[in-house]
């Protein structure tokens, strides 16, 4: 009767701890995804080829309310470094897929010289239109 009673108390404490750890783990992986509005550049033109443009949309992954508020407080800085960064590849660099993933990190990198390093975790490209 003890060994039964002993179990069940012992098995209750299991799950209920095994539910907290879950809670904390989801806590921890919580990310805001803020949308910037959308970009669009003249590309570099290094060979006379005639004029590219580069529309580009993307949203940003952030893991606490208060860097959603930072980005929002930095939309001018934050604007202001992409637009110059965009304008600066060629379609030879961004037409590729590893282009493309290099220029989500340079991305990363201007975004946290601004706001600080880690805060915008992924950028996600939502429209990438070449013409």
């Amino acid at each position: 009767m003890f060994v039964g009673t002993g179990g069940i108390y012992g098995y209750s404490l299991y799950r209920k701890g095994k539910k907290e750890n879950a809670k904390t783990i989801k806590a921890e992986n919580v990310s805001i995804v803020c949308p910037l509005n959308s970009f669009v550049v003249n590309l570099l033109d290094k060979q006379g080829a005639g004029k590219r443009y580069l529309k580009v949309t993307m949203q940003v992954e952030v893991g606490k309310e208060e860097e959603k508020l930072l980005i929002e407080n930095h939309n001018a800085q934050i604007r202001d470094t992409i637009l110059l960064l965009l304008s600066s590849q060629s379609l030879r660099e961004i037409n590729t897929m590893e282009g493309k993933l290099e220029l989500k990190q340079a991305l990363l990198s201007r975004m946290g010289q601004i706001l600080g390093d880690g805060v915008v975790r992924r950028v996600y490209f939502t429209e990438f239109v070449v013409q």
